[in-house]
């Protein structure tokens, strides 16, 4: 991948060390880390693909207590953790109330994401109790969404939105983001294309761009 191997992450920890008077005075520029989640920001989409085992686009077929059910349209990327991954449906997990991880509430069932999922190799103490199958840390062989960094992007008809490139920490939208085409993304993770590339394409459109696509549009449709 076409990464930045010499990102340091004394960004992230300084901004924790920024005088709470500096906080007040512009709390959008330094957004905080959700409640109960002790991580470092990881960085947009782009910048936390190489730290996922897994990265799928896919459809929520079904939830139930901290987990989800998704039918992969496509694997982007396959770590091979333990075995390489061929089944149709996968199981993720969410938060716990006890993990940096995104409540499963906020993928209704019938939408569809990219996500970036690690895989879960074993077992934690305490993690799983077959008692309350629903609500745990997860099975091993499932995979779970972390909240440390932007490890998903919303998809709606083949296009992508959400925190690609350069967004704000502990953000997960942009709504100033032009949306970008699923197999721009595509190319990205298999190293086809540069980063600049998906920043390129994730620019807010000008005038004149809204009415070239515009113009594109209507003469497709005839």
């Amino acid at each position: 991948m076409l990464f930045q191997p010499t990102r340091s992450i004394a960004k992230p920890v300084f901004a924790y060390l920024f005088p709470v008077s500096v906080l007040l005075i512009s709390p959008l520029s330094f957004a905080q880390p959700p409640q109960a989640c002790d991580c470092l920001w990881q960085g947009s989409f782009s910048q936390i693909t190489d730290k996922a085992d897994l990265i799928i686009s896919g459809k929520i077929i079904a939830r139930k207590g901290n987990s989800a059910d998704i039918n992969l349209d496509h694997t982007h990327f396959d770590r091979g953790i333990n075995f390489t991954e061929f089944k149709q449906q996968i199981r993720i997990w969410g938060d716990d109330g006890k993990q940096c991880r995104p409540n499963i509430g906020d993928f209704p069932v019938g939408t569809r994401w990219v996500m970036a999922l690690k895989k879960i190799t074993e077992n934690k103490l305490g993690g799983f109790n077959p008692n309350t199958p629903n609500v745990s840390y997860g099975r091993i062989n499932d995979y779970y969404l972390s909240k440390c960094g932007a490890y998903w992007l919303t998809l709606n008809e083949g296009y992508v939105t959400g925190n690609l490139v350069k967004g704000r920490r502990w953000q997960w939208d942009n709504k100033k983001m032009n949306p970008v085409i699923l197999e721009l993304i595509d190319a990205y993770i298999k190293d086809i294309i540069p980063e600049q590339a998906l920043i390129e394409a994730a620019k807010p459109l000008t005038e004149t761009k809204k009415l070239m696509q515009e113009t594109k549009n209507f003469i497709h449709g005839q």
